[in-house]
C-alpha cells in the first residue's frame, strides 16, 4: 500500500484535514470533540499515518518569514489597491522583524517555510486547496471564508453604508467598489447595499453619476469628485493593519478561544 496521506486520514474519519493537522500536532484542542480525537488517532496508528518532518518543523519553529499570496490582477484598478495594501503591510511586517515573500496564487498549492500564509481577496474554493495542502497558519484577508477555523479580516461594510447615509441620507447614494475575486463577500455586500456597482475593468464609462461611497483610493482618485459628491471611507487603515497582526499573532502562538471574524470599520 501507498503511504497514507492526510487528506487519507482526513477522509478516513471524515473530518477536514485541518482538523487531522491539529489532532497530530496536539494543537487546538477546544476544536475537537475527544470522539474525533480518537477516532483519527484510530485511523492513524492503524495505517501508520507519520506526519512529515517539514510539517512537524513548522509546527516546532519560527522562519520569521510571511508569504502573501495575491492574485494576478487583470485591471488597473485592482492592481493599484493590491500594491496600495502590499506597500502598508511589508513596511509593518519588516519594522517587526519579519520578512515579507509575496506570491501569486496559482495552482501550486503549496507555499513552504513561512510562519503564516495571508491569503488576500481569495476565493473561498481556492483558500480550502492551500487549506488542506499547507500546514502553517491561513489567514484571509478582504474574504469571507464559511469556516470559523481561519482567522479571517475583512472591511465591515455595515459600518461604511452607515457612513454614507449619514453624509447623504438613506438609498441617496452608490456604494462603488474595485471588483473583488471572493464571491461569499461580495454577496453579503449586496445583501447589505440597495445601490452599489463594482468595477470589474478598466473602462470608467459606465461609472453612476450622483453621490458616491468608496471605501477605495484608486477610484477615489479616479472620479475626480469634491467632497460634496464623494465619501471615502478608506480600506487601508491603521486599524486594518492592528488587525491584521493582531490575528498573525494569535494564529502563529496558537492563541485558544479566541475570535476568529474581524470586521475592521
Amino acid at each position: 500500500m501507498e503511504r497514507i496521506t492526510i487528506k487519507d486520514v482526513a477522509r478516513l474519519a471524515e473530518v477536514s484535514v485541518a482538523t487531522v493537522s491539529y489532532i497530530v500536532n496536539g494543537i487546538h484542542e477546544d476544536r475537537y470533540t475527544p470522539d474525533t480525537k480518537r477516532k483519527v488517532l484510530q485511523i492513524v496508528n492503524l495505517y501508520n499515518y507519520q506526519p512529515s518532518r517539514l510539517a512537524q518543523s513548522f509546527a516546532l519553529s519560527k522562519s520569521r518569514n510571511v508569504i502573501i499570496l495575491t492574485e494576478k490582477h487583470g485591471s488597473i484598478l485592482q492592481k493599484a489597491e493590491s500594491y496600495d495594501f502590499l506597500r502598508l503591510f511589508c513596511k509593518t511586517f519588516e519594522r517587526l522583524g519579519y520578512s515579507p515573500i509575496i506570491q501569486t496564487s496559482s495552482e501550486n498549492t503549496r507555499a513552504d517555510m513561512a510562519d503564516a500564509i495571508l491569503c488576500v481577496g481569495m476565493e473561498e474554493e481556492k483558500f480550502r486547496r492551500f487549506a488542506q495542502e499547507n500546514f502553517v497558519p491561513l489567514i484571509s484577508v478582504d474574504a469571507k471564508i464559511n469556516d470559523e477555523l481561519f482567522f479571517q479580516i475583512y472591511q465591515d461594510f455595515g459600518y461604511v453604508l452607515g457612513e454614507g447615509e449619514k453624509r447623504f441620507g438613506k438609498d441617496n447614494f452608490t456604494l462603488v467598489l474595485v471588483d473583488m475575486y471572493n464571491a461569499t463577500l461580495k454577496n453579503e455586500i449586496k445583501e447589505l447595499a440597495k445601490n452599489i456597482v463594482f468595477v470589474d475593468g478598466n473602462d470608467l464609462s459606465g461609472l453612476p453619476k450622483g453621490n458616491i461611497v468608496t471605501v477605495h483610493s484608486s477610484l477615489k482618485d479616479v472620479y475626480g469628485l469634491g467632497e460634496a459628491e464623494m465619501l471615502y471611507v478608506p480600506a487601508n487603515t491603521q486599524s486594518r493593519l492592528d488587525a491584521i497582526l493582531d490575528c498573525f499573532n494569535k494564529a502563529t502562538e496558537r492563541v485558544q478561544g479566541t475570535v476568529h471574524t474581524v470586521r475592521v470599520k
